[in-house]
């Protein structure tokens, strides 16, 4: 994980404040704390989706994310979600 400061912008009451991101080393999606770029490299990055919507395909890494889409998507039908193997 690589951290570096992202930019100096204005914190609370007025003073300046340098933000530190950390960056994956495989994608180089960058997060604002070191455990979440940890649990993006060891469970996301890389990854095939493993959730589909039952009713379109589309997938996701995210069941979440394959929950909502059939909420906004498809609004008549149950939130079912599908896991692959």
């Amino acid at each position: 994980m690589f951290p570096w400061p992202e930019g100096i912008g204005m914190g609370s009451r007025g003073l300046r404040k340098m933000r530190i991101r950390y960056q994956c080393p495989r994608c180089r999606k960058s997060y604002s704390t070191k455990s979440a770029v940890t649990a993006h490299y060891k469970y996301d990055c890389g990854k095939p989706p493993r959730f589909e919507c039952p009713y379109c395909g589309m997938l996701s890494k995210k069941k979440f994310n394959v929950q909502d889409h059939i909420r906004h998507k498809h609004p008549s039908k149950l939130v079912i979600c599908n896991t692959l193997f």
